[in-house]
Order: C-alpha cells, then sequence, then structure tokens
C-alpha cells in the first residue's frame, strides 16, 4: 500500500501553475523506478531518494560543464533571491512534500539568469521551536529540479502546519 501511495504522489500531477513536465523531475522519474515492491521501509526509500538525488545532481552538473558553466557556479557565493523572486518560484513550483521523514521540493526556477543552488525551509520541532533546515541543489534556468532534506519527520503535528519555503540561493550567470 505504501509504494501504491508514494508512486501516485510521485507521479501525480501538481495544481496550480505547474505542468506535468515540471512535476516529472529527473528525480521522480528515478525514483518511481526504484519503487517496484510492495514490501518497502522508510530507511530504504530514504536510501533511494538520497541516490537518485546524487544521480541527478551528476546531471545537473554535466549541462552545466556542457555549458561552460561549472566553474562559474563552483566559485560562487550564492546570495538570497529577492522577496518577489522568491513568491514567483514558489507560485510557479508545486507544493513541497513530506514523506518517509524526508522532505522534497520541486523547485521550478523561472530566473532567466540565475542558477538555484540551496533552499531553506522552517518549521517547529515538538517544544515548537524554530527550526532550519536547508538542502543543496542545482536547479538551471527554465528547469525543475528537487531539492531532498532528510532526516524531516513529518509526523510532529506542528510540522503539518509551520513548514515554508524560507529562502532560494541563486548564483548569478554572467
Amino acid at each position: 500500500m505504501r509504494t501504491i501511495l508514494l508512486a501516485a504522489m510521485v507521479g501525480s500531477t501538481a495544481l496550480g501553475n505547474t505542468s506535468f513536465a515540471q512535476v516529472q523531475t529527473c528525480f521522480r522519474g528515478c525514483l518511481t523506478a526504484k519503487l517496484t515492491s510492495s514490501a518497502i521501509e522508510d530507511e530504504e526509500i530514504r536510501s533511494f531518494m538520497k541516490g537518485c538525488r546524487d544521480d541527478c545532481e551528476a546531471e545537473a552538473h554535466d549541462r552545466l560543464a556542457s555549458r561552460g558553466l561549472a566553474g562559474q557556479i563552483a566559485a560562487c557565493i550564492p546570495e538570497p533571491v529577492a522577496d518577489a523572486d522568491l513568491k514567483k518560484i514558489r507560485s510557479a513550483s508545486a507544493s513541497f512534500l513530506a514523506y518517509a521523514n524526508a522532505f522534497t521540493w520541486d523547485l521550478h526556477n523561472i530566473l532567466d539568469n540565475k542558477v538555484v543552488v540551496r533552499i531553506e525551509m522552517s518549521t517547529q520541532n515538538l517544544s515548537l521551536q524554530d527550526v532550519v533546515m536547508s538542502a543543496g541543489g542545482t536547479a538551471l534556468p527554465g528547469e525543475t529540479a528537487t531539492f531532498l532534506i532528510s532526516g524531516f519527520y513529518d509526523g510532529y503535528p506542528s510540522v503539518r502546519v509551520t513548514t515554508r519555503i524560507k529562502a532560494i540561493y541563486a548564483c548569478e550567470l554572467k
């Protein structure tokens, strides 16, 4: 049952401004291909998620290298995007998904001259203290990439209502 539910969430289309092409990221395609058993544990799902993230990041870095941008992005110190751009990216992207104690967000980079390399999200723990977590990744202009945070305990009641994208960091293309 868990596999069927996750596969439905991974393969489903998102609501709003996001098209299916944006939802079916490298990460989602990779993960769907690995979820073939009906008896799968959360730890194994997270392991698959990490492997898919690593494979997709390697592909993104290969695309950067083929465009001659790998050195520029590697040397860049990421800057937070303006609040208006953060809101545009959030509205162009599907909602985040928390499953198997992992957080994933399919970020659609609508910024023409920036590569998104990190996100920060905030939530609360059981003591209702704010917690900030970050994820690295590579979302090239016009592309959608999945950002993954493992160890995101979505079973906490407060997590369901307090989680939000706090910041997006990007490197400007020159």
